[in-house]
């Protein structure tokens, strides 16, 4: 009998919850122990074979994409050669020329697919020089504009003597010597140079960028690549180690693929150029593969190890509070439910408790997000029929706040804790939280608007004993009667807030508010700023800017009409300003970061006066360009602003002047604190700017418009010195005008 009952009770365990937890733990661990284990048997074998394949392939595209390209530069280069234009060019070279051959160079080096760099023409006869952007002689420009160690001046006059039509050059890297005191660096390029066998006078030379062809045309992980032409000289080179082995070496080798020095190499000969091709890889990381298995081995023993240990606490941990749990429900009344023994129930039944604010939380944040969804409506509904309104806190930082025990943000955090206290006092379900960096929303269910009115009337008291830190300005919605307006409320709020004005005090703004009114200037006065601004009359512009704002200052007007009167101010500041007189650099300088300036003003005051200060350093600046005006630098000037759609040449505005160009390419910047190319960029884009925002011209008839024939130039000179690109420019522009409005 003993042993019978000693049976059943190892029957019971073996069939308890626990043991069942963990040997069902255990089949799982054996399971995927065994095939973890098969993996790694099958697959090392192959592992080696793999990745020998992929490098041979992946060499051999490399190979391909190379010599396809180098093919089709050698074809699309000759028919070049050959064209009309350039042998006009080597016949007859003359300034008027230059242009169409320049315009065809930009034409190519702008093709992102063909990694071109620069076309140099070199005439010998006539020791000029032509290329992207100038024209120039040999000396200048293998000395100065792209100068080389391994390639000098010598090297590029050799070449007149050569006896072949074109030839690629080892890759080489280039610097410019423009700046006497700094080098720049222009890139590794590949040169080959195009020419007819018996003209000893006159050649093109192509410069291919080889970092750009490297990024696009090597397709594997190691940087460890070189190439080699026929007769051993290294082309190209990319290694992050040691040196390569020769080419005539490679050959005892045989195979395309052998180990050498603890590297795996990989190699390959193109049929077009018989350049070879080298490609290696650390042996190690093919062999690791294999020391993998032993380190495999002792970590599957480990993690079957931890898996056992984890399971057995697993199933305790699962299975005991289920224990308590039916002990619980087994020894308590109806009075008390299994809480009083169980932590983790304690927990889910206090979770349960507050099911009703979580989900209005939730709901709260998924309308805000226009988010729908079927758990949305269930929490919907228990908002459907109480009224509610939107508060919305903006908070606007004062300039010179000082923070000697926090910062701005802690500031706001404290505001936003006084906020939900205060509110939660009087409207226990209001909830509040921080949309943005200085907004603040509160939902407040109520009945009655005036209670709500009072407790705010009673929050801007203690607010306006901050001012020293910042103004704070309340906006509240009219009451709604349904959650399903929340997306009009918010909307609503949000148009509320934009009608505050620009006052040192807290102020609430509600559906009693009086309706702001737009100013602006009117006809005369815009005609009497634009012409002192040209001018520099700083006693009649502060005169007009100070009745203006004596005017308005004591009127409703809202703090978004004073914002959008402050940015039409700056450009008709920058549309007026002469450029012959004070440069777009300059003036840039002075109207630096201007719409953040601006959206930092709390009061009309400190606004009326950042416009007075901008209108004072510009109207000095003027004078003083007007007493130091120079004749050549204002003849170049007006020229240029004469001539934006044109060509504009420093030869020819030299030839005007009856001086050498590289004279008055110095003393223009002397004069003036910038070269004239980028004077002509700057005056270039400004005019865009005012076309892009005040005309309907199309992108491309802007560009033509202010001198720019080739787009793709136009689309990176206006990045260059606006940030934007033009279609996103007059994009900005037009929803800053809307938003505003």
């Amino acid at each position: 009998m003993k042993k019978i009952e000693r049976l059943r009770y190892i029957r019971l365990k073996l069939d308890s919850l626990f043991l069942q937890l963990v040997a069902g733990f255990l089949c799982i661990i054996v399971l995927l122990a065994s095939l973890t284990y098969y993996a790694v048997s099958v697959s090392k074998d192959n592992i080696r074979q793999e990745i020998v394949k992929y490098n041979t392939l992946m060499l051999h595209n490399t190979m391909e994409n190379y010599e396809n390209h180098l093919e089709m530069i050698k074809k699309q280069m000759v028919l070049f050669y050959y064209s009309e234009p350039v042998q006009r060019l080597q016949r007859e070279p003359h300034y008027s020329t230059y242009p169409e051959v320049i315009k065809d160079i930009q034409s190519w080096v702008t093709n992102p697919y063909l990694y071109i760099d620069n076309i140099i023409f070199y005439s010998r006869q006539h020791n000029f020089v032509l290329e992207k952007g100038t024209s120039t002689i040999p000396d200048t420009m293998f000395n100065v504009f792209m100068r080389s160690n391994k390639y000098p001046i010598e090297f590029w006059n050799q070449q007149f003597e050569g006896a072949y039509s074109n030839r690629v050059f080892p890759a080489e890297s280039f610097f410019s010597n423009s700046f006497p005191d700094r080098k720049g660096e222009l890139g590794e390029y590949i040169p080959i140079i195009f020419k007819i066998n018996n003209n000893q006078d006159f050649y093109m030379a192509v410069f291919l960028d080889a970092g750009k062809m490297y990024e696009a045309f090597h397709q594997t992980i190691e940087e460890d690549l070189i190439i080699y032409n026929a007769m051993g000289e290294t082309m190209f080179k990319r290694s992050s180690s040691d040196p390569f082995i020769p080419l005539n070496n490679l050959k005892q080798h045989g195979g395309n693929d052998f180990i050498l020095d603890h590297k795996y190499h990989f190699y390959t000969t193109g049929t077009g150029s018989g350049m070879t091709y080298i490609h290696r890889l650390p042996v190690e990381q093919l062999t690791s593969q294999t020391r993998l298995n032993f380190t495999m081995v002792a970590v599957i023993v480990a993690v079957i190890f931890f898996s056992i240990l984890i399971s057995f606490f697993l199933a305790a941990r699962i299975n005991n509070p289920l224990k308590k749990l039916i002990h619980s429900m087994r020894s308590t009344n109806d009075d008390k439910p299994y809480r009083s023994k169980i932590p983790e129930f304690e927990m889910i039944s206090g979770q349960l408790n507050d099911k009703d604010k979580i989900l209005k939380q939730w709901a709260f944040f998924n309308y805000l997000k226009d988010i729908r969804s079927h758990e949305s409506d269930i929490a919907k509904l228990k908002f459907s029929d109480k009224s509610f309104v939107f508060l919305l806190f903006h908070v606007l930082e004062k300039k010179h706040a000082s923070w000697v025990h926090g910062s701005f943000q802690s500031w706001l955090y404290y505001i936003k804790v006084f906020i939900e206290v205060k509110l939660n006092r009087t409207f226990q379900e209001a909830l509040t939280i921080q949309i943005e960096h200085n907004q603040i929303l509160s939902m407040v269910f109520i009945d009655e608007v005036e209670d709500l009115q009072d407790l705010l009337s009673n929050m801007k008291s203690v607010f306006d004993h901050d001012l020293d830190s910042g103004t704070i300005t309340i906006a509240m919605t009219s009451k709604f009667n349904h959650f399903n307006q929340v997306p009009e409320a918010y909307k609503q709020v949000h148009e509320r807030i934009g009608n505050r004005r620009l006052i040192d005090e807290t102020e609430i703004v509600d559906s009693f508010s009086v309706r702001p009114v737009v100013c602006g200037f009117t006809k005369e006065q815009d005609k009497a700023f634009q012409a002192n601004m040209k001018e520099g009359n700083l006693e009649d512009l502060m005169l007009l800017m100070e009745r203006f704002f004596a005017k308005w200052s004591s009127q409703a007007v809202s703090a978004a009409a004073w914002m959008r009167f402050a940015d039409a101010v700056v450009d008709r500041i920058r549309q007026a300003t002469p450029s012959d007189i004070i440069s777009p650099r300059t003036l840039n300088e002075i109207l630096e970061n201007s719409e953040e300036k601006i959206r930092e003003c709390v009061t009309t005051k400190e606004l009326e006066i950042l416009l007075l200060q901008w209108l004072k350093k510009i109207s000095e600046v003027i004078q003083e360009k007007k007493e130091k005006k120079d004749g050549i630098t204002s003849f170049v000037m007006e020229y240029i602003n004469e001539n934006l759609a044109d060509e504009i040449y420093l030869d020819t505005l030299a030839e005007k002047l009856n001086i050498s160009s590289g004279y008055l390419s110095t003393y223009f910047k002397e004069k003036t604190g910038i070269n004239m190319v980028e004077y002509i960029n700057e005056v270039r884009i400004r005019e865009a700017t005012v076309l892009l925002v005040e005309s309907q011209l199309k992108i491309l008839e802007v560009a033509e418009t202010v001198g720019y024939r080739n787009i793709t130039s136009f689309n990176r000179m206006f990045k260059k010195y606006t940030g934007l690109t033009p279609n996103d420019y007059r994009r900005s522009r037009v929803s800053h005008s809307d938003n505003t409005g």
